[in-house]
């Protein structure tokens, strides 16, 4: 494929810029890509960057009720997270929950971690799993007072542990 701007050396450097839904590609040589002035090759992208982009703050800091919220355990503050991108330690996750949470719904469909699981976990790790993860739509179920949804969760909790101490014995 040739270079999409001067049409004689082969495109070995390909771009694909993405602004509200409208895509642009661009196939260069080296030489057009370190001339393209679009094109920073000395600032590569960055999760951190993109991460920064979509935290917003709720409050407005011209306000006078405005407070800015700082980690208590390493000192960061949520301006200096939004430029960076990233979190200081594992407390910032509980300090800035209330504009990290929704954020991470957005992405992952949840913002509960489950963790990875091996192809060959054990039966009894996932049974395990099995009866917590019930356990908390039948906590669900009662308090929306669904009772016969929670009966029928009741009942698989049962089997489930049934099977639990069948494979334990």
């Amino acid at each position: 494929m040739l270079c999409d701007n001067c049409k004689k050396r082969n495109a070995n450097f390909h771009y694909t810029k993405i602004i509200n839904g409208k895509m642009e590609e661009l196939h260069l040589c080296e030489i057009c890509a370190f001339e393209n002035q679009d094109i920073d090759l000395n600032n590569p992208f960055s999760i951190h960057k993109l991460f920064s982009g979509l935290f917003e703050s709720k409050h407005d800091k011209q306000s006078e009720n405005y407070k800015e919220i700082v980690c208590s355990n390493c000192g960061l503050t949520f301006s200096k997270f939004q430029k960076t991108g990233k979190l200081g330690c594992a407390k910032c996750y509980d300090e800035f929950a209330i504009y990290l949470k929704p954020v991470i719904n957005g992405i992952h469909g949840h913002n509960h971690h489950r963790g990875k699981s091996p192809n060959r976990l054990s039966p009894n790790i996932k049974l395990k799993r099995e009866i917590e993860e019930l356990m908390v739509k039948l906590d669900e179920a009662v308090k929306k007072e669904e009772y016969e949804k929670a009966a029928i969760l009741r009942d698989e909790i049962k089997e489930a542990k049934a099977r639990l101490q069948a494979c334990e014995e």
